[in-house]
């Protein structure tokens, strides 16, 4: 039997679109973020038709969904535009949902950022809070002023899970910009941390040798000098390995 290869994973990142300038666009931070954590990124634009991603998928060792402006259309979970709702984006959306499939079906781990996250909640069946302000009472600022680096709030982080072990214990202090964020927790997922107002800041996938990860803050802003957010590349990045090797979750 041939040794298992030891070549750097590569993982796909969604990009955004600017649907007024027809262009796709991605913040460094992310290929950054991978690229020093030890894996290959390849960003991948937003092209729906039949074959194009599952051909990429093949090249892939994991996939991460990374934020996003826009908010992610109720259409997806049954209902009707709230008032505040945001701008929607239907090719960030569909691809997003298609590469999850794809993600499922060839367990590909997943790293899911902000909006990729609750689009990863959507694709589990689950349902979102289409504007905290509004809808949540008695709810913190999730949506950031000011630098996107600013640790705005605390979290608080499940004992004993793969989270409170990358954060160094069970609380930890992140960034923050959404409005939206998770309301009723899709299948398969299990919430690891939340904020003091009780919104869900992450989840993990429940599912056996399939390594899933969302986080509502964004670690690769900071990935660049706070430890915990280059935990979490870090880990993220050894699982995509693990999985090119054919081993199992550590």
């Amino acid at each position: 039997m041939p040794a298992p290869s030891t070549k750097r994973p590569i993982i796909g990142i969604t990009v955004r679109i600017d649907p007024d300038k027809d262009t796709y666009h991605l913040r460094t931070t992310y290929p950054r973020a991978i690229l020093h954590a030890g894996g290959i990124p390849l960003l991948i634009p937003l092209l729906t038709e039949p074959g194009y991603l599952d051909t990429i998928a093949q090249l892939l060792d994991g996939v991460l969904l990374s934020g996003n402006p826009g908010d992610v259309d109720p259409f997806r979970y049954g209902q009707a535009p709230h008032v505040a709702l945001g701008a929607v984006h239907p090719e960030r959306d569909e691809t997003d949902l298609q590469l999850l499939r794809i993600a499922d079906a060839r367990r590909l781990p997943i790293f899911a950022i902000c909006y990729g996250m609750q689009m990863l909640n959507v694709h589990r069946g689950g349902t979102l809070f289409q504007d905290l302000p509004s809808q949540v009472e008695n709810v913190m600022q999730h949506q950031q002023r000011g630098s996107f680096r600013r640790l705005a709030h605390g979290i608080q982080i499940e004992q004993n899970s793969l989270l409170a072990n990358l954060a160094g214990g069970v609380t930890a202090r992140v960034n923050s910009h959404h409005h939206q964020a998770i309301d009723e927790l899709g299948r398969d997922l299990r919430a690891v941390a939340w904020a003091a107002d009780g919104v869900i800041e992450a989840v993990v996938g429940t599912q056996p040798n399939h390594f899933v990860l969302g986080v509502q803050w964004h670690p690769e802003i900071n990935a660049d000098h706070d430890p915990f957010s280059q935990a979490l590349f870090k880990h993220f990045v050894a699982e995509a390995a693990r999985h090119r090797q054919g081993l199992p979750l550590e």
